[in-house]
């Protein structure tokens, strides 16, 4: 019999937003009073906080969306819930637990309200904060549909916040980056740039991160919203004139990672090596290819298949999401590329530049935006080939999607276009962002996940991927009025955010 192994992963996001405690630490051992703590105390932090809730918490929207799969030698801490579907408020899995994801995202959104309100005058923190918040309350509604949002994260207000519609919060997200990109473009250069160790204080890359954010927001409701509201919110964008991140324009975070303990990269932590490489981290022995992406990258001939899985030496295998029982050897299995594996000192990434021409390719095959659809998601591939280190990234890019006659590569040969952007960005975003690519299959039914390998015994009516999580057993234990409200059975994860499918 096969030993299974109980993995519990501490990673950087469930500590680091919970370390401060700003009403009540009156005193830390270096002598620094929490009156004495600022803005430019917390910003960096916070951000830390929210790529590291990217980067790391989604692993089993990875799982669910065919890109990894866990070793056979291994099995998750909680079970099988995210293999049967049979999820609960207490669900846990491997990096991310309901309960922490929560609290995780609650307490990040509160260091930006307190940079927003204790910031120096001109600073450009408090916009950068209004804009990382909307990023925050925006993942917040794709993971669990109606949370707190009006009442969130101020105890001034309420101690137990009431539950706002999903649908409204996320027309309210983008009046917020609004007000953020006003204070951005009101701020002047202060001492307090240097805690911003994403764009190092550039207003203009502010300012076009945050509108391929409203772009992200607006495309998640279409078709299922408010058409009028996005196809006037997107004019607004084009108003403005600043446009959105461009080619090489990452938008990463870097405080100073190093090849030291405590302070590597938030993925290298995880997914990577121990200091020295003496050793895999816990997440590079457990997870693997898996079989339904490595499919995909076979059949279309794609080069990113040696750069988003480690196949040297061997290691060509892989298994589907359920497969539990195998003869193949663990090592003979592909494990996670160095394409995703930079360097231990790697920046933790935000929103890569790639997304944001996906974003623009759908848009403009919609109608929504001018410019030509096919011409971006070339681009938008370029860009994937770019950040995963491909050699000769631009012709590379450019002769596999050119020269492919595959529907899920090339639009030419596609009678639904949008098909073809959501399977590149899929491939784009695999092991970067599964929250996004979870999103994008909820509201596209893109890639097709029709009927992933769960385990035996599973019956064909609950073979379907969750639609969302449920809300955490800690709402439920202290703030069970409100969430009692909104009425969620034990199967609410079959239920439909306002904007999918």
């Amino acid at each position: 019999m096969k030993k299974k192994y109980i993995i519990v992963l501490v990673i950087l996001f469930s500590i680091s937003a919970c370390k401060k405690q700003l009403d009540t630490n009156l005193s830390n051992p270096n002598g620094v009073t929490s009156a004495q703590i600022t803005a430019k105390d917390v910003f960096a932090n916070a951000v830390q906080t929210t790529s590291s809730t990217i980067t790391t918490a989604y692993s089993f929207a990875n799982e669910w969306m065919g890109i990894w799969a866990r070793t056979t030698t291994y099995s998750a801490s909680s079970g099988t819930e995210v293999e049967d579907f049979k999820l609960q408020n207490s669900f846990s899995y491997i990096v991310a637990s309901s309960d922490g994801l929560w609290a995780s995202q609650y307490h990040n959104i509160r260091d930006y309200n307190f940079i927003i309100s204790n910031s120096a005058k001109g600073s450009i923190l408090p916009g950068a904060a209004m804009i990382m918040k909307a990023m925050v309350f925006q993942d917040l509604v794709d993971v669990y549909g109606d949370v707190p949002y009006t009442q969130a994260s101020n105890p001034d207000l309420s101690t137990q916040p009431k539950y706002d519609d999903a649908a409204s919060i996320y027309k309210n997200l983008i009046s917020d980056i609004d007000a953020g990109i006003a204070s951005v473009k009101a701020s002047t250069s202060t001492s307090d740039d240097v805690a911003d160790k994403m764009f190092g204080g550039n207003k203009s890359k502010w300012v076009r991160f945050a509108n391929t954010l409203k772009l992200k927001i607006l495309l998640r409701q279409v078709p299922n919203g408010d058409q009028t509201f996005v196809k006037s919110a997107i004019a607004n964008i084009l108003s403005e004139g600043s446009g959105f991140l461009g080619v090489g324009e990452d938008a990463k975070f870097n405080p100073g990672y190093a090849d030291a303990a405590g302070g590597q990269s938030p993925f290298w932590s995880v997914y990577g090596f121990q200091v020295g490489g003496k050793g895999n981290q816990l997440g590079q022995s457990f997870y693997i290819a898996n079989q339904t992406m490595m499919d995909n990258l076979s059949t279309t001939n794609d080069p990113r298949i040696a750069y988003l899985y480690d196949t040297t030496n061997g290691k060509h295998n892989s298994v589907y999401l359920g497969t539990v029982n195998t003869t193949l050897a663990p090592a003979s299995m592909a494990t996670i590329g160095p394409g995703l594996l930079h360097s231990p000192s790697d920046s933790a990434v935000l929103m890569l530049a790639s997304q944001s021409f996906f974003l623009q390719a759908e848009a403009a095959e919609r109608g929504l935006i001018s410019g030509n659809y096919s011409a971006l998601l070339k681009t938008a591939i370029e860009e994937s080939f770019r950040f995963l280190n491909i050699p000769n990234a631009i012709s590379a890019a450019d002769n596999f999607y050119t020269s492919s006659t595959d529907s899920r590569v090339n639009p030419a040969n596609s009678a639904d276009p949008i098909k073809t952007i959501i399977y590149q960005k899929w491939v784009a975003l695999a092991g970067v962002d599964g929250l996004e690519t979870w999103a994008e299959y909820r509201r596209t039914g893109y890639p097709d996940r029709t009927n992933p390998t769960v385990l035996s015994g599973v019956s064909a009516a609950d073979n379907v991927l969750p639609k969302k999580l449920l809300y955490p057993q800690s709402e439920y234990n202290l703030n069970k009025t409100n969430v009692g409200a909104e009425n969620q059975t034990s199967t609410g994860f079959k239920t439909k955010i306002f904007w999918g499918l």
